[in-house]
């Protein structure tokens, strides 16, 4: 279904897919967030949606390819100055982070609004983010061109930040590992703050047993994380024709 597509119009497709999933989950905040991927085979380019795109109308011909001074090199629009000031200076400085998705969805949101926004290693969930999450303690402004270096330097080691009242930020190699993260995150904040929300001490699991079995699911993640997406792409692909578009 998929082998006719360039790379470049595969990333494409696979970013609009992910806008409609969190369009349909209400991940989504209105027009604002940033979800972005860097071209394939480009150190300077990246696809982000134009500013006042609606995540839910989102097609694969509407990204912008931009560089990281926000000049617009092909599609109709502009990047947002807070995408381009966070997303603009995470791939420029961190190589690796080929996409980047940054959301404010509830469940995560919500636990970023604690004193303490630790995600504890309490669930099968949460093993698979064992030393790979770093942590914002301080609100930002995004619309602060200094935010990047601020943001930049908790990602150089980690996968994931989570922004003091503000929300998230997963940073990976491909886009179907950033959004595989995602979701895990998620159900891990969401569960997380459903045990608490009891009162109740929470059975965080011994460092000893998070770090060999947080590294087993880090493994299969990589597997099954594909077959999701491919999952995805199917059911996308025929609820959404006008993905393609």
């Amino acid at each position: 279904m998929f082998d006719d597509l360039s790379p470049e119009n595969q990333l494409r497709f696979d970013l609009a897919l992910i806008h409609r999933y969190m369009a349909d989950h209400q991940w989504n905040e209105g027009v604002v967030n940033h979800l972005t991927a860097m071209l394939p085979d480009s150190a300077e380019h990246f696809l982000a949606l134009p500013y006042g795109l609606h995540w839910s109308e989102v097609k694969s011909s509407d990204f912008l390819v931009a560089d990281f001074d926000g000049h617009v090199i092909s599609g109709v629009g502009e990047v947002e100055p807070s995408n381009l000031n966070i997303h603009g200076a995470i791939h420029q400085q961190v190589p690796r982070a080929r996409a980047i998705l940054h959301s404010h969805q509830p469940n995560i949101t919500a636990l970023t609004l604690l004193k303490d926004q630790t995600i504890t290693m309490s669930s099968q969930h949460a093993l698979r983010f064992v030393e790979r999450i770093a942590y914002l303690g301080v609100y930002g402004d995004p619309s602060d061109t200094a935010i990047g270096g601020i943001i930049v330097d908790s990602l150089k080691t980690k996968d994931v930040l989570m922004c003091a009242n503000h929300g998230v930020i997963i940073s990976r190699p491909y886009l179907w590992d950033a959004f595989d993260d995602l979701y895990f995150l998620d159900r891990a904040c969401e569960i997380q703050l459903k045990a608490m929300h009891t009162g109740r001490e929470l059975n965080v699991i011994p460092e000893s047993t998070d770090n060999d079995y947080g590294q087993n699911i880090i493994k299969w993640s990589k597997k099954e994380g594909q077959k999701h997406f491919i999952a995805l792409r199917r059911m996308y692909h025929k609820k959404y024709p006008d993905l393609v578009r």
